[in-house]
């Protein structure tokens, strides 16, 4: 499956090859989302049943995307260095490898988990390979909404995971990724826009004004924010996380309306990773606020 490489090396081409900081972030929101949505009862056995399968299916779903966007890939310069692009790793034996485990994973979920976890993986996977890699990514700038239905997946899942059903919490979560999308998504397609312009990717920021640019991912921002308020009004967050959602998701709304009215690449590239540091953020506070909260109602009994 692999040229000849090893150690330290081997593990930086397949960190590469599942975009490790982007899998781990989604493995998150699921956890997070499984533990608010009372998971933490659970036996230990379940919660590193759902790391693992979570981690599997992310992983694996992110390779075969590697698979089919490796002729766009050799193209870019941010991207011509990545493993089946360089040959580290086999493009067709990294398919039949990431087919089967998420085939598997998806299997093991459905006994293990439950059903509405299993389905959230391959919904995830039609969304994120059918729909955005395949048929959308090379033919419109709005393929993005797929591909930001398919970053709620593992969210919806996780909350699915340990309440069994799907709600307008577990949709409010799933929403909060949704709506994280374009702004990491569009803000590194401007930064980025000679080299998507170049593998002739349609993104948004290629073939439109930036002023329309900064509109959706305004418009993602509010979306972003009344999630939120869902949430909240659901009793599934606290104040702290409330607050810090809001707060970050006006943050957003004035970087893009800044990025559309200076049409500065230094600007989009500190607005895309405060979008994920955002993300990342709320994720622990949710899951701070949590551990408070089950800390505080153990220690009253």
């Amino acid at each position: 499956m692999t040229s000849s490489l090893s150690g330290i090396g081997l593990l930086s081409a397949l960190a590469a090859l599942i975009k490790v900081k982007q899998t781990m972030l989604l493995l998150t929101s699921s956890y997070v989302s499984f533990l608010l949505g009372g998971g933490y009862t659970a036996p230990f056995y379940k919660h590193i049943l759902l790391l693992v399968f979570g981690f599997l299916a992310i992983a694996s779903t992110t390779a075969i995307n590697m698979y089919f966007d490796r002729d766009i890939d050799s193209v870019m310069e941010r991207t011509r260095h990545r493993p089946l692009v360089t040959g580290v790793f086999r493009p067709k034996s990294t398919l039949v490898f990431a087919l089967t485990t998420l085939t598997l994973t998806t299997i093991l979920s459905a006994v293990y988990i439950n059903i509405l976890f299993a389905t959230a993986i391959v919904v995830g996977f039609f969304f994120d390979i059918i729909a955005y890699t395949i048929l959308l990514k090379r033919r419109t700038p709005f393929s993005i909404i797929a591909g930001a239905i398919a970053g709620g997946m593992p969210s919806l899942g996780g909350w699915a995971a340990a309440t069994n059903r799907i709600d307008a919490a577990g949709l409010a979560l799933s929403m909060l990724v949704v709506a994280w999308v374009p702004s990491h998504i569009w803000f590194l397609a401007y930064y980025r826009r000679n080299d998507y312009a170049r593998a002739n990717v349609p993104m948004l920021p290629v073939v439109s004004d930036p002023t329309l640019v900064g509109l959706g991912i305004a418009l993602a921002s509010v979306f972003q924010a009344y999630s939120i308020l869902i949430l909240a009004s659901e009793h599934v967050i606290g104040l702290i996380t409330t607050f810090y959602g809001l707060l970050s998701s006006t943050h957003l709304f004035i970087l893009s309306m800044k990025v559309a009215e200076e049409r500065n690449n230094t600007r989009a590239l500190k607005a895309f990773k405060y979008a994920n540091l955002h993300l990342s953020m709320t994720y622990v506070l949710m899951l701070l606020e949590k551990l408070v909260t089950l800390v505080y109602a153990f220690s009253e009994n």
